[in-house]
């Protein structure tokens, strides 16, 4: 069996009957998978090298957001429906200053000339700079979504946002402020969460 072989196969089932209790044959003609390898997924037997096109055909036969089968196999993570209410993404974009594009451009230049024997590090290096980006944007979201997570929010950061938080991690402070927005973090101090609330409360209703 592949990673969430029952899940996927049971998820699958349920998104065909909210849909009229669609035939296989009739998946397919929405542009789904063959019917064979649609059999394959209900007997738990897709196979876990499965091409990337077949979850692409599986969004597309059951009408989900891309990259929901492919989140439901490999992550156990439920589909989201491509009619789902929009994501809330707020006003405000994500400026990136110099001193979050140099160290991503440092990373980039280090991964091009880096020994094979140096590419942990290297790699390392780039996912430090990309979470100096990636971490401002994630936070603006989840303010403009303050105690849900949309399903594309569980789709693209939802394992992220289930891993622990370790207090020696130099960004402790903020993914734990990710944590409380989405009522995940279940064991902060009243100081905490009182200095989150206002963080928040600032964010939402800035002084003009």
């Amino acid at each position: 069996m592949g990673a969430h072989d029952e899940f996927f196969a049971r998820v699958v089932r349920e998104r065909r009957q909210q849909l009229g209790n669609l035939t296989m044959p009739e998946v397919r003609d929405r542009g789904g998978p063959a019917v064979p390898l649609q059999g394959h997924a209900d007997r738990c037997e897709l196979a876990t090298n499965v091409r990337p096109s077949t979850f692409t055909k599986f969004d597309t036969g059951l009408g989900w957001e891309p990259g929901s089968a492919r989140a439901a196999y490999y992550e156990g993570r439920q589909p989201v429906p491509a009619d789902s209410p929009p994501l809330a993404t707020g006003e405000r974009g994500v400026m990136i200053g110099l001193e979050e594009l140099l160290p991503l451009l440092e990373a980039q230049r280090f991964i091009h000339t880096a020994p094979i024997t140096e590419l942990p590090k290297a790699t390392a290096q780039l996912d430090a700079a990309i979470s100096g980006i990636v971490g401002p944007f994630v936070t603006g979201i989840l303010e403009a979504n303050r105690g849900t997570v949309h399903p594309l929010l569980e789709i693209a950061f939802g394992e992220a946002l289930d891993a622990p938080v370790s207090p020696d991690d130099p960004a402790a402070t903020e993914k734990l402020y990710r944590r409380w927005l989405i009522g995940r973090a279940v064991d902060l101090d009243d100081p905490t969460r009182q200095s989150f609330e206002q963080r928040f409360q600032q964010r939402s209703h800035p002084t003009r």
